[in-house]
C-alpha cells in the first residue's frame, strides 16, 4: 500500500469529525482513507489536554520552526577557525 501525507483540509475535517464525536470508521470511509490513518494522525498529534485540534497544530509547528537562530560565540570561533581551511569533498 503506497502511504501520502495527510492534507490540511483532511487533517481538519478530522478535527470536526472528532470534536462532533464521529466515529474513526465513520470518518475514514467519508475522506476515503483507512482508519489507522485516522488513529494514527490522533495518536501522533493530540494536544497535550487529549484533543486534536489541527489549526493549533499547525500555528505550534510554524512557531517552532520560525524561531530566530543564534550562533552562541563558541560556534562563531569554530567556523572563523575553519573558514580558512580547505575540506574534502
Amino acid at each position: 500500500m503506497k502511504y501520502k501525507h495527510l492534507t490540511q483540509e483532511q487533517k481538519y475535517k478530522i478535527g470536526t469529525y472528532l470534536a462532533n464525536g464521529m466515529k474513526q470508521k465513520f470518518i475514514a470511509e467519508k475522506l476515503h482513507i483507512s482508519v489507522s490513518t485516522i488513529s494514527r494522525e490522533k495518536k501522533q498529534n493530540s494536544m497535550k489536554i487529549g484533543t486534536y485540534n489541527a489549526q493549533e497544530l499547525t500555528n505550534e509547528r510554524k512557531e517552532r520552526l520560525c524561531k530566530n537562530r543564534h550562533f552562541t560565540s563558541t560556534v562563531k570561533t569554530f567556523v572563523e577557525e575553519k573558514k580558512g581551511l580547505q575540506w574534502l569533498v
